[in-house]
């Protein structure tokens, strides 16, 4: 069984960003979105106009803009990376995460598996959700612009 991380939040988060569970790269460096490749933190940074040269920066992205970073699945099976080889999940209690930061009003879901997930195990979840197109290098059917709009578009409706 592979283990996820527990959630990066600052004090006060209005939104909750959701994966579906770390790559294998992400689980081997003990950092969220830790390939490379991969187009979230590129997205926070263009975002927030913030530095991310480090992986204290990055956390500091979602600590000062009141945000909370965390994945839909605790533990799960899966060989590779690729969300379609997940297998036995285990979720993290977000019910009980969202009860603990009452302020938090929307979950943004990094791709369809985290959606998916989200849906299948929390469907009464009270909050506004919205699916977004992964960030994950794997998903090439959406324009780097489109990508970043989508992203950019959600992330000011946290502000509003």
């Amino acid at each position: 069984m592979l283990k996820g991380f527990a959630p990066i939040v600052s004090k006060t988060p209005k939104a909750l960003i959701v994966g579906s569970m770390p790559s294998v790269v992400s689980l081997s460096k003990q950092e969220y979105y830790g390939y490379a490749q991969n187009r979230f933190w590129k997205i926070l940074a263009a975002y927030y106009q913030a530095d991310i040269q480090s992986y204290e920066a990055k956390c500091t992205i979602i600590r000062q803009h009141h945000l909370a970073l965390w994945d839909v699945i605790a533990y799960c099976e899966r060989e590779g990376s690729l969300d379609s080889a997940i297998r036995k999940v285990i979720p993290n209690d977000l019910h009980a995460f969202c009860q603990r930061y009452p302020k938090i009003q929307v979950i943004l879901c990094n791709g369809s598996k985290a959606a998916q997930l989200l849906h299948k195990h929390f469907p009464d979840l009270p909050l506004k959700v919205i699916k977004l197109p992964s960030t994950s290098n794997a998903n090439r059917t959406i324009k780097e612009t489109q990508l970043y709009e989508a992203w950019f578009d959600a992330l000011k409706q946290i502000e509003q």
